[in-house]
């Protein structure tokens, strides 16, 4: 078999553990301050690494010619299966400020878009591109590719079909904000997309079922049948802190809970959406049912929650799927 790309954004994360996220003009402590590599692509591309050390990643993206991008690029190079040939340097590299509240372990983003502005279709040599999956995003987080396109409704949507045209698979993912640009950008993605992989919040933006709804088990089906709708080809995946959901295009049904940790083990939620993403769509590439690619998920996802960043906790495929099925589980359904 081939590989699986990653496109998207790439992004240096400032970790800072606060006591607490503060109100308007309060004062807060910072406990430590870290950086590590983010974003869909960094977190995917490693995670995938981890999960399968032997499978070939080609990603494309852009830094800018900075230290902060050699830093990003350095991190993916030590990966012997990613492929960072297609990655541009220009600009400024993105970062985010991750404000982490170390007593809820909630984190709260400030992202400066940077070179991942610029990052478009033609950045993508899809005949120097060796993969028959490719996962891009997040959309709403990419400028050029969020921007419209007369044939397609938006860039994103053109970059997909376009490797669907070659006969490679597609995953999208979006990034949680609290706007109304879901129902404008996402679906036109969709119809040009193999695996649609959200949470619950994404999920409810997209489809305008409320969220509280998204985690019940008719509203978590009804959700799913609305993002099929949209045009996806395979599987729709929705996760959130008590499991997951999946529904094929024939109309399989899986759900599963979540694991249950203790809050002492959880050393940083960040990434850990990228991180259940990677689980599922390795499964996919990999010809996995949809049941074992939502457990994967869901394990890896488990697994990210032990480390102190998005990706060193995360196992090899077998291991992590071993992990999830061996652990106790929480309620479905509680949220």
């Amino acid at each position: 078999m081939s590989g699986i790309a990653v496109v998207g954004n790439m992004i240096l994360d400032y970790y800072k553990v606060v006591d607490s996220y503060p109100s308007p003009s309060a004062l807060t402590t910072v406990r430590s301050m870290s950086s590590a590599p983010g974003g869909l692509l960094c977190n995917c591309a490693a995670g995938l690494a981890r999960l399968d050390p032997g499978l070939r990643i080609p990603v494309v993206g852009q830094v800018g010619d900075d230290p902060a991008g050699d830093q990003l690029l350095a991190g993916l190079n030590a990966h012997p299966g990613i492929d960072t040939t297609q990655v541009h340097r220009g600009g400024q590299t993105s970062f985010t400020d991750v404000m982490e509240d170390s007593s809820t372990k909630t984190r709260t983003f400030f992202q400066f878009r940077g070179a991942n502005a610029e990052v478009d279709v033609d950045h993508v040599d899809f005949e120097r591109l060796d993969a028959d999956l490719l996962h891009a995003g997040y959309i709403l987080l990419m400028d050029a590719l969020d921007g419209p396109d007369p044939e397609f409704g938006t860039r994103m949507a053109r970059l997909l079909a376009t490797a669907q045209a070659r006969g490679i698979r597609t995953s999208v993912d979006v990034v949680s904000e609290h706007s109304d640009r879901f129902s404008r950008l996402v679906p036109p993605a969709l119809r040009y997309t193999d695996y649609c992989i959200l949470n619950e919040l994404e999920a409810a933006r997209t489809t305008g079922v409320p969220i509280d709804e998204v985690v019940t088990e008719a509203g978590a089906r009804r959700t799913a049948e609305a993002l099929l709708g949209f045009g996806v080809s395979t599987w729709v995946v929705i996760h959130w802190p008590g499991g997951a959901v999946g529904l094929s295009r024939e109309r399989e049904w899986v759900a599963r809970p979540s694991v249950a940790l203790r809050p002492e083990q959880i050393v940083t939620t960040t990434g850990a959406g990228d991180a259940f993403a990677s689980g599922v769509i390795h499964a996919a590439w990999s010809g996995r049912s949809l049941a074992e690619a939502v457990e994967t998920g869901i394990g890896s996802a488990a697994c990210s929650l032990l480390a102190g960043n998005s990706t060193d906790g995360i196992r090899q495929h077998d291991e992590v799927l071993r992990f999830y099925r061996e652990s106790a589980h929480r309620g479905l359904w509680e949220g």
